[in-house]
């Protein structure tokens, strides 16, 4: 792609764990059948320039009927725009501020929620409300500064189910679920560097500790031009390893126009599998935009803006857990899982062994779940607190662990399961080795006959230790 001007931005657009922005349901994708339905059909209308937007207009020339999946306990009227959204959820506003800070950017004093005509069906209202947050941030990366031009609060699209000709379905279990978007400029000249942006920003928002992770949860579209070409916006770029390669077929795509003499405008394409892109819409523009009248302005607190403590980045908190002594691999998942607060809290409490607890807390949960057969089910913070307490005053075992959080998961109570894991005494210890020691057993099945007879109660070292004094 050198010689061809290339010129490159991102968008990121990532979901927030907090409620809906504008009602009070929960932010939660569900699989079971819905409650009831409903149908709409959808009109282009003219926004605030008196305009009609020509992406909207594309959309409602298709004619399509929408049908709308509706359960109660994540869907409210306003979803189905059936009422006037609630006040802005303020945990939600209070992140994006945050992300503000950490990106850099000059915050907008005063915030005024607007319109964005959408009528692809995706939105019940035909439109999607948006809200300008941040505007002149920066990162640094590798290759020197890349400007943030906008950081946004909007709400989330339904989530598309099935289509026929005449048809299409949406789910309003997302609809609504609270979204930051933030959108670079085009300073970016290789898919390399877009790769890296795109890396370092998804980074910024999972040390915050408050977005969603799981499929789907975060999506980036990339928009690429080289000398001579439009701008257009690629959508839909699930795999960051996939950038690069995107990119060169974009670039070559957009080369082959120039070369036809054919003439460029800008407009949307989405990606597909193969990395290739086919024709979506116009690039819509202005005219799409016009004022919620539903909603006040929103004075953002500088002062409490000002106070917001900035998080740990998880690269600072990998540097963090390497000088504890964990190894690369486990500091780089401990410090990019959402339990890291939970170790933490065991390492400051409970003097543990810190490989022990970031291998309980990362990889015993899914043994278990695997083991049992289990789809979902998750060990609460309570538990694990439980856990590291008895753990660190000496009334289980470490080899005690896998089979106390299994009969946890299984629905037992934690105290009863705890009392059938008291340590032996070393002189009982030291009993069972005698009885059990066998010189002909490799070293490794002694220990591992040893530990079957004493069911968890002991200290695999200590046994270890024991079998090596018989031993001389």
């Amino acid at each position: 792609m050198k010689g061809l001007g290339l010129k490159s931005g991102i968008e990121i657009h990532q979901q927030l764990d907090t409620g809906k922005l504008f009602s009070r349901c929960q932010s939660r994708l569900v699989s079971t059948n819905p409650d009831s339905t409903v149908k709409r059909r959808l009109r282009a209308s003219a926004g605030e320039l008196g305009v009609v937007d020509i992406a909207a207009a594309h959309a409602a020339e298709k004619g399509l009927t929408y049908i709308y999946e509706v359960h109660n306990n994540n869907t409210s009227l306003v979803e189905l725009d059936e009422e006037p959204p609630e006040l802005i959820n303020e945990e939600a506003l209070d992140i994006v501020l945050l992300v503000c800070k950490m990106l850099n950017c000059r915050i907008i004093p005063y915030l005024k929620v607007m319109r964005k005509t959408v009528v692809d069906g995706s939105n019940t209202s035909g439109f999607q409300r948006t809200c300008l947050v941040g505007v002149d941030g920066y990162i640094k990366t590798s290759k020197g500064r890349v400007s943030i031009d906008t950081v946004v609060l909007e709400e989330d699209s339904a989530r598309r189910t099935s289509e026929t000709k005449d048809t299409v379905t949406y789910r309003l279990d997302r609809l609504g679920i609270p979204l930051i978007e933030i959108a670079t400029g085009p300073d970016m000249k290789t898919a390399e560097q877009v790769q890296e942006v795109a890396k370092k920003l998804g980074t910024i928002l999972r040390s915050t500790g408050k977005v969603i992770r799981g499929l789907g949860t975060i999506r980036q579209d990339v928009n690429i031009s080289i000398k001579g070409h439009a701008r257009v916006e690629l959508k839909g770029v699930q795999d960051l390893q996939q950038i690069p390669k995107i990119s060169e077929i974009e670039a070559k795509r957009q080369k082959t126009e120039i070369d036809m003499g054919r003439k460029t405008e800008s407009h949307v394409r989405n990606v597909k599998d193969d990395s290739t892109s086919k024709f979506l819409r116009p690039m819509p523009g202005a005219e799409r935009m016009y004022p919620e009248t539903d909603l006040p302005i929103i004075k953002v607190d500088m002062d409490r803006v000002k106070e917001m403590k900035l998080p740990e980045l998880i690269s600072e908190r990998i540097i963090r857990y390497k000088k504890l002594g964990l190894n690369n691999e486990l500091s780089e998942r401990m410090a990019d899982s959402r339990k890291n607060s939970i170790f933490d809290r065991a390492m400051t409490k409970q003097k543990l062994n810190p490989t022990l607890i970031a291998t309980t807390l990362l990889s015993t949960e899914t043994e278990i779940k695997r083991k049992l057969k289990l789809d979902s089910g998750i060990f609460p913070e309570e538990f694990y607190s439980r856990l590291f307490k008895v753990l660190g005053h000496g009334e289980i075992t470490n080899g005690s662990i896998s089979k106390v959080m299994e009969r946890f998961m299984t629905g037992e109570d934690f105290d009863n399961i705890i009392k059938d894991y008291k340590p032996i005494s070393d002189v009982e210890l030291r009993k069972i080795v005698k009885e059990n020691y066998d010189k002909e057993l490799p070293h490794g099945a002694l220990i591992g006959k040893i530990m079957a007879k004493v069911a968890g109660k002991a200290d695999g070292k200590k046994v270890a230790k024991l079998i090596g004094e018989f031993k001389k």
